[in-house]
């Protein structure tokens, strides 16, 4: 059997950047009502359970001071909530609260009503395309997102 080729730089650079402008895009349509890093940090901290406030900066690459202020906000609204980390009293951890998971589900909802208007125009074998290249993306975000 043989290896398959390495990516190009090209792929790699254009991959990237197409995903980066698409969730642009897909949240300016969407009308969420908040910011990206709101609802991704939301998201985050459902994906992957209660998480520390320095762990909510790198998995979404902003300042510590971007992700306090975040979580502050996050959590005036009820979205989320501090409880001190178990293994290190010093700490806390942030974790989502039944609002802030009713709240995640009308965002993805919200996303979803604004991306299938780009969508529909697609043909079956174009999002049949997109469905597979969602899935991989999914894997690999899966693999090196731990």
């Amino acid at each position: 059997m043989t290896t398959p080729p390495p990516p190009s730089a090209e792929l790699s650079q254009h991959l990237a950047l197409v995903c980066s402008q698409f969730s642009r895009l897909a949240a300016r349509r969407s009308e969420v009502g908040v910011g990206t890093v709101s609802w991704r940090v939301v998201a985050t901290i459902d994906r992957h359970g209660p998480l520390r406030l320095s762990e909510i900066a790198d998995r979404e690459r902003v300042s510590r001071p971007t992700a306090t202020t975040v979580i502050k906000r996050l959590e005036e609204e009820g979205l989320v909530q501090r409880e001190l980390d178990p293994d290190d009293s010093r700490s806390s951890l942030v974790s989502i609260t039944d609002r802030g998971s009713a709240q995640l589900a009308q965002w993805r909802t919200q996303l979803a009503d604004g991306v299938g208007t780009l969508l529909e125009p697609l043909s079956a074998e174009d999002l049949d395309a997109l469905d597979r290249a969602a899935e991989i993306l999914a894997r690999i975000v899966d693999t090196h997102d731990g």
